[in-house]
């Protein structure tokens, strides 16, 4: 009895080994938006102009400006979240070094039948301070979905929400992931 004790504390004890990861959106949730969206566009242009229509064909506008916005959902190969020895990886923000990362959970919500699970990362210093290496990205991306949200704290603190419902990926093990690499 006293020798399981003894291996169940042991386990406990035991860190876990950082591996590093990426995630990306979970593309079967937002093929339909981006793709509906686009074609709703087409066809209202396509129609607006062949009918002699302009208002129809400035409608179309809209639900192409839905398609562009989303668009980042469905890229392929584009990760979303990461981590490594370099630090936690955030899409349009770069590598985060871990030295600057205070505090790090999951919160949950729901809003009907819809759970919405968020990575919150509080820096000890501003997210300009923090970032090891920048990500370079085009112009036209700064009109486009991104999956986190900053927010100011006191004595320049930042808190970083990161959207995780919509990555593909459980947010247990993404956040189990990152502590193995903040506690190392």
């Amino acid at each position: 009895m006293a020798a399981k004790k003894e291996a169940v504390k042991q386990e406990e004890n035991v860190k876990p080994t950082p591996v590093p990861f990426t995630v990306g959106f979970n593309r079967s949730q937002s093929e339909s938006i981006v793709y509906g969206s686009f074609i709703l566009g087409i066809l209202f242009a396509v129609i607006g102009i062949v009918g002699n229509l302009p208002l129809l064909a400035l409608a179309a506008l809209a639900p192409l400006a839905i398609a562009f916005w989303h668009y980042p959902m469905i890229e392929k190969g584009k990760p979303q979240l990461g981590a490594n020895e370099d630090g936690l990886y955030v899409e349009r923000i770069g590598f985060i070094d871990w030295a600057a990362i205070r505090m790090t959970d999951v919160k949950r919500t729901s809003v009907r039948n819809i759970e919405l699970v968020r990575l919150d990362v509080l820096l000890t210093r501003s997210l300009d301070d923090a970032v090891t290496k920048a990500q370079t990205f085009p112009v036209w991306k700064k009109f486009m979905m991104r999956n986190w949200k900053r927010t100011p704290r006191e004595h320049g603190r930042e808190l970083i929400a990161i959207n995780l419902h919509t990555l593909a990926a459980d947010p247990e093990e993404i956040l189990s992931r990152i502590r193995a690499f903040k506690f190392v």
